[in-house]
Order: structure tokens, then C-alpha cells, then sequence
């Protein structure tokens, strides 16, 4: 599935990201180049490891913690692909794992450890009874922010995620280093502008 071929992705690109660099999950950084001639961190190929568990990283950190990894690679933008309103179940949040395993591979993301994101039942869950540190990792607020809100089955209140069936865990949280610049009329594509704040030192 090309999850970023519709007219309204390309028009988001064109209006929003001009001359914009963005920063995505490898998967797609072809699409984005292919359709918005843009400049990517990572892309289809994977022989640089280093960088790609910086995303990684990135994805697994606290907002705080990206953002100062975020400013270091100079991104402008951050894509995630979210499938909880749609039931596209190759969304980043399935993909989630890998960019632990491959940030806690690489010399600077070794603190990162799989093991801290699951439940104490050793389980990957996003709803009340997830880890605490995936539930307030960057990957999960972006794929989140503002679900609380959304119905997306007339059996189960707002906030339910038809691919992990299961109601979100962290809800009604503000975002205070991205900003919300475009998502898809089915959630699936969601894009965030990272704010360019002063005294935010970098690691």
C-alpha cells in the first residue's frame, strides 16, 4: 500500500513542507522523496544503521529528549503513519518495536531497552495498563494526539484503537516542542512541525 500517495498528502507537502526536511520511519522515506522532492533522514536503504537508530531513538524517547535529537539532525518536520482510525494495521506503532531494537543497537541509543517498553505482564500495550515509558515516548503521543477525542466505533467510546483494539492509556496531553501540521481525513498520515525553541541544547 503506498500510504502516502493521495492528492492530499502531495498538496500537504506542497503548502506546508517547502524546502522542508523530514523526518520518518525508513519505510517511507522513497515515497516522500518520489512525491514531495523532499529531503529525508533515512530511507529504503538501510546500510546506515547509526542513523536510523537515531530515529529510532528519536521515536522511543520522551518529547523532551527527541526534540534535543530532533534540533541535532535539523529536522523540520516528523511523518508517522497511524492506523487506529482506518484498521491499517502497518502502521509505525506496529513497526514501534523495530526502532527500539535498532536504536539500543547503535553506540548512543544502548540506554535504550525493549524491555522497558512493555507492561509489567511483558506485554506491548497502549492502553492503561502499558509501560509508562512507551506511553509517553515521542512515536505515541504523535500517533495519539487528540484520539482521546475521536470515535471511531458506535461500540466504544472515543479514544479506541481498531487496530490494538483497545482504548488508549494516555489521553488529554499537550504537545510542547512539535505542533500539529496536517493529518489525513483517515489518520493514517500525520504530520508534525517541530518548533524551533531557544535554550533547547542538543545530546
Amino acid at each position: 500500500m503506498n500510504t502516502l500517495g493521495s492528492p492530499s498528502i502531495t498538496c500537504a507537502f506542497n503548502n506546508h513542507l517547502k524546502d522542508a526536511k523530514v523526518m520518518s520511519w525508513w519505510d517511507y522515506g522513497y515515497q516522500i522523496t518520489a512525491i514531495a522532492n523532499r529531503t529525508v533522514l533515512v530511507d529504503n536503504n538501510t546500510w546506515n544503521n547509526t542513523h536510523i537508530g537515531r530515529v529510532g531513538q528519536a521515536m522511543a524517547s520522551r518529547e523532551e529528549d527527541a526534540y534535543q535529537i530532533l534540533r541535532e539532525l535539523d529536522v523540520d518536520y516528523v511523518l508517522v503513519i497511524f492506523g487506529g482510525v482506518s484498521s491499517y494495521s502497518s502502521d509505525d506503532l506496529n513497526k514501534f518495536l523495530w526502532m527500539v531494537r535498532i536504536a539500543g543497537s547503535t553506540e548512543r541509543g544502548r540506554h535504550v531497552k525493549e524491555v522497558d517498553y512493555f507492561s509489567k505482564a511483558g506485554e506491548y500495550r497502549v492502553d492503561k495498563e502499558g509501560s509508562p515509558t512507551f506511553l509517553n515516548c515521542l512515536l505515541y503521543k504523535m500517533s495519539y494526539y487528540r484520539f482521546w477525542e475521536k470515535y471511531t466505533s458506535s461500540n466504544h467510546p472515543p479514544g479506541y484503537d481498531r487496530v490494538r483494539n483497545a482504548i488508549i492509556g494516555n489521553k488529554d496531553f499537550e504537545l510542547t516542542t512539535l505542533e500539529e501540521a496536517f493529518t489525513t481525513e483517515n489518520w493514517i498520515v500525520r504530520i508534525y512541525r517541530v518548533k524551533k525553541l531557544l535554550n533547547r541544547g542538543h545530546t
